[in-house]
């Protein structure tokens, strides 16, 4: 995210209240229960984004139609450029004693009528700016469960009409869950806006806590952050150089967090590095985690280290399972289920690739699973191999003991962030990805799941993960989590480039959907057929620090200024302490 500039932001505008002009309806501008337009005084200044207010007389009383500015428009009197050219005799320098009596109008989109009506402002009716309260009640914030502030709610170029709400009821899963970002790469910022968001959810929590530590009903979240790009994620912890608190700091306490800080205690996991029982190097001390063959079947996380193109392959996939059983003993007793490794069956990697090898050179009727052709038995050899040898450190070959995540927690927690970046093979990443999404989906449906509490998993390039199209392990086991265990408290705050090229069942289960600066064919696609034309011209413009965000209850979308960060969004934003006071260079503090 670019740095704030020294422009100081209009929480409360002045104008608010302000006449705007008059609801018109035309032929052709015909006012409807959705839109209408309206003329404008021409000593008023209107502009797109704007929220407004017509009070249109009806028999049953006035009522109000909250609306947002779609586009504004100016029309001159004449028929045709020709004529306007005329009129200065083709001469751009020339003057005339008489304006051109042109108009102003805009066009708006209603967002709710009050009371609730399915039918159109009158024309004539008086069209004046909404402020902060207006805009409350166009977005109806006071009917929230619980409202989250998330950034400014633009109310023109440089105004806003105070904070932007979502509703936590439909982001943390008693009306919907989750939270999706959609944006081009760079210009979105898309990990700003969820890490910007799971911060003030943070907040919330513990400000809940603080009030009342003993209400049953206190939200508590364990957030999950997945480094999929670079090592940015890995310097939450820090502050941001660039940010500054004479600028963005105003904008942070309208939201409601007087100071800002960076993610204190945050905790940072990488892969283990082959034979060095030691993560991987990342720029800055980390713990280590890695996976022994016990440890991978005790968490059922098998299957997930082959890929979907191995699986539609139905005699491998009938190896697959078979050579799964025998590794596995499973014991159920009553609400009590234990899953381990078989006493009698390899024990590590390498000792189930010596064993797979020898049933290959066995005879027919000698072999352990006598039903698999020996080819079938030769390429699930390789495939294992070949990610045995690509995940060695992150999978340990040759030990009995790895260091598996463990993510659960019983309270609200600073963030978890696992490094994805150091896994070269994409393979391997879907397996920790499938590893994180499964421990905590048992964590919530097991019979000690902590009331209140959600695991809140953030990913970036889902399209990785779950895309449109596939049906390996993977993607259906995040299929069914944002469709099925939201009740449960698995919350996904997911980010890509174009949604398009996500499975839709995860996009569609999104109640909260954000948009970055977004190109024209990804907007051209079925699944924005929600946002109107003003709303997609509105998107492919906005700036680095603007979303327009959509709740599923909202009738039209919010353009939402975001705070700008005070932890590091990247290695070289990040001010690194140290014992006398602070090195602001990096260099300076890795001599």
């Amino acid at each position: 995210m670019d740095a704030p500039d020294s422009q100081q932001h209009t929480l409360g505008d002045p104008a608010a209240g302000k006449l705007l002009g008059k609801v018109a309806s035309p032929e052709g501008d015909e006012a409807t229960s959705e839109q209408f337009t309206f003329w404008v005084s021409e000593d008023v200044l209107v502009e797109k984004t704007q929220i407004v207010r017509a009070l249109s007389p009806y028999s049953q009383g006035c009522i109000s139609f909250h609306a947002v500015v779609d586009e504004v428009y100016r029309r001159s009197r004449r028929r045709g450029v020709l004529e306007e050219a005329d009129r200065f005799g083709g001469d751009a320098g020339a003057t005339l004693p008489l304006d051109s009596q042109g108009l102003t109008y805009a066009a708006a989109r209603i967002l709710r009528a009050e009371p609730p009506v399915l039918a159109p402002p009158r024309e004539e009716s008086l069209v004046y700016l909404s402020g902060a309260a207006e805009a409350r009640v166009a977005y109806g914030v006071e009917e929230m469960g619980q409202p989250l502030p998330i950034g400014l709610l633009k109310n023109g170029g440089s105004a806003f009409a105070g904070p932007a709400y979502i509703d936590l009821d439909y982001l943390l899963g008693a009306n919907g869950a989750h939270l999706n970002v959609t944006g081009v790469a760079g210009a979105a910022t898309k990990s700003s806006f969820l890490m910007s968001v799971l911060y003030s959810l943070l907040q919330h929590c513990r400000e809940r806590q603080r009030r009342a530590p003993s209400a049953p009903d206190n939200p508590a979240i364990v957030p999950i952050v997945l480094n999929v790009k670079g090592y940015d994620l890995l310097w939450l912890d820090h502050p941001n150089r660039r940010y500054d608190a004479q600028t963005a700091g105003p904008i942070w306490r309208d939201l409601g967090i007087e100071h800002p800080t960076a993610f204190a205690d945050a905790r940072f996991l990488a892969p283990e590095q082959a034979a060095a029982r030691a993560a991987v190097p990342v720029g800055r001390p980390v713990e280590r985690y890695s996976w022994s063959l016990g440890e991978v079947i005790a968490g059922g996380l098998f299957p997930y280290l082959f890929g979907d193109e191995d699986r539609e392959d139905e005699n491998f996939l009938g190896l697959l399972q078979d050579v799964e059983a025998v590794l596995t003993f499973e014991r159920q007793e009553g609400s009590t289920y234990e899953r381990a490794l078989q006493r009698e069956a390899p024990d590590t990697f390498q000792k189930l690739l010596e064993w797979i090898d020898g049933q290959i050179h066995l005879p027919e009727g000698e072999r352990r699973l006598s039903n698999h052709h020996p080819g079938t038995w030769r390429k699930f050899y390789r495939r294992l191999r070949r990610v045995v040898q690509e995940g060695e450190g992150l999978l340990v070959r040759h030990g009995t003991q790895g260091r598996p995540l463990d993510l659960t927690a019983a309270a609200t927690r600073p963030p978890t962030v696992v490094d994805l970046q150091s896994v070269r093979d994409a393979a391997l990443q879907r397996f920790v990805v499938a590893a994180i999404f499964a421990q905590v989906s048992a964590a919530r449906t097991g019979t000690n799941a902590v009331p209140n509490l959600a695991y809140v998993i953030v990913l970036d390039e889902l399209n990785r993960w779950a895309p449109r199209g596939s049906s390996d392990p993977i993607t259906r086991l995040i299929e069914r989590v944002v469709a099925e265990m939201r009740s449960q408290g698995v919350i996904l705050f997911g980010a890509q480039q174009q949604a398009s090229q996500v499975s839709p069942r995860v996009i569609e289960n999104a109640a909260i959907r954000a948009l970055g600066r977004t190109g024209a064919l990804e907007l051209s696609q079925p699944l924005w057929g929600f946002l109107g034309p003003g709303a997609r011209r509105r998107v492919q413009n906005l700036q680095p620090n603007e979303k327009l965000v959509y709740q599923v209850n909202f009738r039209e979308p919010m353009q939402v200024q975001v705070p700008f960060p005070a932890w590091a969004m990247r290695r070289d934003e990040a001010v690194i302490a140290a014992a006398g006071g602070r090195f602001d260079d990096l260099e300076e503090w890795e001599r």
